[in-house]
């Protein structure tokens, strides 16, 4: 909370521009991300997986798992209470042993 930040006032952005690639938002071009379990926000890029792979010490690629999760209101009602608590957030929502047996 100590990083100053500026308010940037955009115009809206149609459609036919953000299918064609369109500059818009706060994001230049097609740039996909991944949202760490601490809520750290960073470009999903070749060397941020092989880093972020290595940092785990993940030893068989097979063990890793892509999982589809539902966002919805509650989820992010979850998400916004388990971030004032917890450095593992998505752990806490997605992941636990009480949302498990439910």
């Amino acid at each position: 909370m100590s990083t100053k930040l500026s308010w940037v006032v955009g115009s809206a952005v149609s459609s036919s521009s953000e299918a064609s690639g369109g500059e818009g938002g706060y994001v230049k071009g097609v740039v996909t991300y991944m949202v760490m379990d601490d809520l750290v926000v960073k470009p999903m890029s070749t060397i941020s997986c092989v880093t972020l792979i290595n940092k785990f010490n993940v030893q068989e690629l097979g063990d890793l798992e892509e999982k589809v999760i539902d966002f919805g209101m509650d989820e992010a009602i979850k998400l916004l209470n388990a971030s004032l608590h917890s450095k593992k957030v998505f752990t806490d929502i997605f992941f636990s042993k009480k949302e498990a047996s439910a």
